[in-house]
């Protein structure tokens, strides 16, 4: 069923210093690789403070990688229904500001020619990277000026559904560019765009 766009929204790191948790429980999904932290308010996670994570009582430090968007630990073997993890950490707050009314999001892959005497008539690519940049569109004001957060990294939190669903693409991002725009007969507007790094995940609920 197609969604109609406005039901999106925009969320972004406020410039709030992180704050610590500790012990927070965290629920499986059905395959017991994906463990997301309980607590939905602390979903997102201070890239720059290295979570602890425990299996039963016991600190882990190898087999999983982190999805600091989200509040995801991903385990590289499947745990059983009866391990119990938690985590501790730092989050960040994010917050919906208001006026945006439209945004973006493109994903990239970068390729790399290797076509050879033998590729025959058709060029052949090998996939290097990925990265990802979104832009968002918002009514100016003057409480909302993210040019003085230019180069900051923030999590953006884009909303194809704010409502039930929250379906929505999750990331961390520089602080690109600010263009606010001044039309003579319109409000005037502001163009953010934020270059992503570490992954975008699209999440439900």
């Amino acid at each position: 069923m197609a969604t109609p766009g406005k039901v999106g929204r925009v969320l972004t790191q406020t410039s709030d210093a992180s704050i610590v948790f500790t012990d927070e429980a965290t629920t499986a999904n059905a395959t017991y690789t994906r463990y997301t932290i309980t607590d939905s308010d602390k979903c997102y996670w201070d890239k720059t403070a290295v979570p602890v994570i425990e299996v039963d009582d016991a600190v882990v430090t190898t087999g999983y990688s982190i999805e600091y968007p989200g509040g995801v630990i991903v385990f590289d073997e499947a745990l059983t229904a009866g391990n119990v993890v938690t985590v501790s950490g730092k989050y960040v707050a994010v917050e919906q500001l208001a006026g945006f009314f439209n945004w973006s999001l493109t994903v990239n892959n970068t390729t790399i020619d290797a076509t050879s005497f033998t590729s025959g008539e058709w060029s052949e690519f090998v996939l290097a990277t990925k990265n990802w940049e979104a832009t968002a569109e918002k009514f100016w004001a003057s409480t909302d000026d993210f040019s003085q957060r230019m180069g900051e990294e923030v999590i953006v939190v884009l909303y194809c559904d704010f409502g039930t669903a929250k379906t929505r693409f999750e990331g961390y991002a520089t602080i690109q560019s600010d263009v606010p725009s001044s039309p003579v007969n319109e409000l005037i507007k502001d163009s953010i765009s934020f270059k992503g790094f570490d992954g975008i995940y699209f999440r439900n609920g």
